[in-house]
């Protein structure tokens, strides 16, 4: 089957007015990531970066393989809009694949990719520098050329799921996933040949690691992901990556094709989020949103469960898998359901009216331009106020305090990152972005120079708010103390974010 070129060319469309977008959030760590692999191919992860307050190895904080700093490599230091066309060439995979996995599993191949690639978190991976795209398509490549192979040609296809840990160790979750649908078929030796092959990339990644740094990056992380594991935190992570998967992912209009299940998720969903909201003190508009995105969520996942046929049950071993993943990480963001949402739409999509598909096909991708709208917006807010304080500075250069794109644009200019709990020596500059996670500096004086601010000009969602209690990048937006949020989006007129300029003193 071929590739759906008018389902691909408006995806390209959506995304081409996005092609000079900055660098935006983890957008950043990845770049260094490509810096890594170009100065040494064999060890990327040998890289410095300061991404948590404290200048360390990239292999001790980030929690990616390097797969991503490896495509990136040939580009790095280039251009915005050659960086995100370079990511481009991963979108007609994930297209083809989203398409074969709708023809096989609900006859509806263009209405499959529209809805997969077309969602809130496709079309931000479609803008962004990081794994996100490549493991979308590696994965829905992989499946569905998984469920349509014969079974003596399974294993390729198993393999090329497999590869979607060499972007995130997500990909991971697919190794039984690739086993299970062979074996549903009791073809045993079939499953364990599928198993073998999905799990050989990252096979050799380990093999790489433990020539290249003495230990496997994998096992590493393994500790550094597991801080956050105390009974309120799996609830917290429960309750965002419900409301995520509702309201970014798997939107729940198509859930209306199996109401009963539905119904029940959506109770279930709803009581989900107001125990969060309860418990992370939300009240008003932000209480209703985390109620609403819960229920949404809840009302996807009843109607992605199901035990209709093989491929039903093989479609709910991946949802509820990727569920369980989610859960054991350090927090939630909406594109974590990247590589597990594709069930949640792919089993109602078999059991919805032709109306209800084409109207939720339209409603997903409608909801995707707006919130990729506003993410641009942040990002070009993050550059503006780089620029704003490189030019207060005077052609002077100091310190930084905060990450995402600030920290990108910063470091261009010349600035160094700050190192948390470092006094700040007199005379010496401080800038922080208050949104993206600053770290503090230590005691001392600090003496005020200015202060700029970007409003919000956008009258439509917001993917990043305090005040509307929502976040589609985390769980969290940064304050004093931070804000817990559960909403992917929602409506805010707080500012895109805040930049302060100091100087120490005696």
């Amino acid at each position: 089957m071929s590739v759906p070129w008018l389902v691909l060319a408006l995806l390209l469309g959506v995304s081409a007015p996005f092609l000079w977008k900055p660098p935006h959030i983890d957008d950043t760590n990845f770049l260094v990531l490509a810096e890594g692999a170009a100065r040494d191919p064999w060890r990327p992860h040998a890289i410095s970066i300061n991404w948590q307050g404290a200048t360390e190895r990239a292999f001790d904080v980030l929690s990616n393989p390097p797969g991503i700093g490896w495509y990136l490599a040939p580009v790095a230091g280039g251009p915005d809009w050659l960086l995100h066309l370079w990511m481009w060439a991963w979108l007609p995979l994930a297209v083809w694949g989203a398409a074969r996995l709708g023809r096989t599993l609900a006859g509806r191949p263009a209405l499959a990719a529209l809805l997969l690639v077309g969602s809130p978190i496709g079309v931000l991976a479609t803008q962004a520098l990081t794994p996100d795209l490549p493991l979308l398509a590696c994965t829905l490549a992989g499946a569905g050329g998984l469920l349509s192979a014969r079974p003596g040609r399974r294993w390729p296809w198993a393999l090329l799921m497999g590869a979607a840990a060499l972007f995130r160790y997500s990909g991971l979750a697919l190794i039984p996933l690739a086993a299970a649908w062979p074996a549903l078929h009791r073809d045993l030796r079939g499953s364990v040949r599928c198993g073998l092959a999905a799990a050989l990339p990252i096979g050799l990644l380990a093999l790489h690691d433990l020539h290249a740094y003495g230990e496997v990056h994998l096992l590493a992380m393994v500790g550094f992901q597991g801080a956050a594991d105390t009974a309120r935190d799996t609830g917290r992570k429960l309750a965002a990556a419900v409301a995520m998967l509702g309201g970014a992912a798997a939107l729940p209009l198509l859930a209306a094709a199996r109401p009963q299940p539905a119904t029940i998720g959506a109770l279930l969903g709803a009581l989900l989020g107001g125990g969060a909201a309860w418990a992370s003190g939300h009240s008003g508009g932000a209480a209703l949103g985390t109620v609403a995105f819960c229920a949404a969520g809840g009302a996807s996942i009843a109607a992605g469960l199901s035990r209709q046929d093989r491929a039903a049950v093989w479609c709910t071993l991946w949802l509820l898998g990727g569920l369980a993943f989610l859960l054991r990480l350090r927090f939630t963001a909406a594109r974590y359901w990247l590589p597990f949402f594709a069930p949640a739409v792919l089993v109602p999509l078999r059991h919805a009216p032709p109306r209800l598909a084409a109207g939720a096909a339209a409603a997903t991708l409608g909801l995707s331009v707006l919130l990729a709208v506003d993410d641009l917006e942040l990002a070009r807010a993050q550059r503006t106020l780089a620029a704003a304080i490189v030019a207060d500075a005077d052609g002077a250069a100091g310190w930084f305090a905060g990450h995402w794109g600030w920290q990108h644009h910063l470091s261009a200019a010349g600035w160094q990152p700050l190192e948390e709990d470092t006094p700040l020596p007199p005379a010496v500059l401080l800038a922080t972005a208050h949104a993206s996670w600053p770290q503090e500096p230590g005691p001392g004086c600090r003496a005020p120079l200015g202060e700029h601010v970007v409003p919000d000009a956008w009258p439509g969602p917001r993917v990043h708010t305090a005040e509307g209690a929502a976040n589609i990048h985390a769980f969290l937006v940064a304050g004093a103390p931070p804000v817990e949020t559960y909403a992917p989006w929602g409506f805010g007129h707080d500012p895109h974010d805040r930049a302060t300029l100091e100087h120490g003193c005696q």
